[in-house]
């Protein structure tokens, strides 16, 4: 399965890690892909854009929600997901989540054609709006 938009103007390519940020910097969803699933894992690889640096990394884990936040927390972003609701939308799926960095807590939402996307998508828009 591959989930991906592109994000106008930026060229995705490997890029070395980044330090902790001390000061808020925009994080924007790349493309989501899942592959190898076996035994409850599968290897979620990530492109997100934070600040001018593109992240792309894979993960081995249970689902897409551990598999951003693990990114987030490489590139020095520190969120914790609180509260998560999902559901399934004419527009597709929808996903709510309460989430905390730092001191500050902020719901955000993500929309995506399946329940992945949708995560990804709602995870971004809380380090966006708890920076």
């Amino acid at each position: 399965m591959s989930i991906s938009a592109e994000i106008p103007g930026i060229a995705f390519a490997a890029s070395p890690s980044v330090p902790h940020r001390n000061s808020p910097t925009a994080v924007r969803f790349g493309s989501l892909q899942i592959s190898g699933r076996r035994a409850g894992r599968a290897d979620y690889t990530l492109t997100l854009a934070v600040g001018d640096a593109i992240l792309r990394d894979t993960v081995r884990t249970h689902g897409p929600a551990d598999a951003v936040t693990t990114l987030l927390y490489r590139a020095g972003i520190r969120l914790e997901i609180q509260e998560f609701h999902q559901r399934t939308t004419a527009a597709g799926v929808v996903t709510e989540l309460r989430a905390q960095q730092d001191r500050r807590t902020e719901w955000a939402t993500g929309v995506g054609a399946d329940a992945a996307e949708s995560t990804a998508r709602a995870l971004v828009a809380a380090a966006n709006l708890t920076a």
